[in-house]
């Protein structure tokens, strides 16, 4: 089965699920399990009072304000990029990447490593949020903008997974 939902929802959801300490697909299945559930019994769906729904509600709306903080400040950046002149590459010469406006390239392990010295232990999304406002990170290739996911995996990445520890959904630094 697959579900489609558009760009907001997704990252949305991808935002639950990181401070949740799970996968998109996990919490999807846990919703739907719910409601399933709640179905059979006969019991109404969302079984929330007035207040967990405003809660909730509130909940969707801070997401939504920090999701567009994420995805509003890489793209600021590539429209400064594009008015620069094409440069022409022919056989056999290397792609060259933009240099960062900040200073030099710096690998996402290392940016994260530094704002949690910075900060202390942080959410995937938080650590995401703060890389993405020092400037000093450049996505490679993808130029797709940093977000909790991309994070999330790097921390997760095997060849970095000793230098990070999670606690609460936080993730902090492992030798300290």
């Amino acid at each position: 089965m697959s579900i489609r939902l558009d760009p907001r929802r997704l990252g949305a959801l991808k935002l639950l699920a990181a401070e949740a300490g799970i996968r998109p697909g996990e919490l999807v299945t846990r919703w739907v399990e719910e409601r399933l559930d709640a179905a059979r019994s006969g019991a109404p769906a969302a079984a929330l009072d007035g207040d967990a729904m405003a809660a909730l509600a509130a909940r969707v709306d801070e997401l939504a304000r920090r999701l567009d903080e994420l995805t509003a400040t890489p793209t600021a950046e590539p429209a400064a990029e594009t008015a620069a002149k094409p440069v022409k590459r022919g056989p056999g010469r290397p792609r060259k990447s933009p240099a960062s406006p900040k200073g030099p390239k710096v690998a996402l392990h290392d940016e994260i490593t530094a704002v949690i010295r910075e900060n202390g232990p942080q959410t995937a999304a938080e650590l995401a949020s703060a890389i993405a406002g020092r400037g000093r990170y450049l996505p490679p290739r993808s130029g797709k903008p940093l977000d909790a996911a991309t994070v999330n995996a790097r921390v997760s990445n095997p060849t970095y997974r000793g230098r990070f520890v999670r606690r609460e959904h936080r993730i902090g630094l492992a030798v300290e």
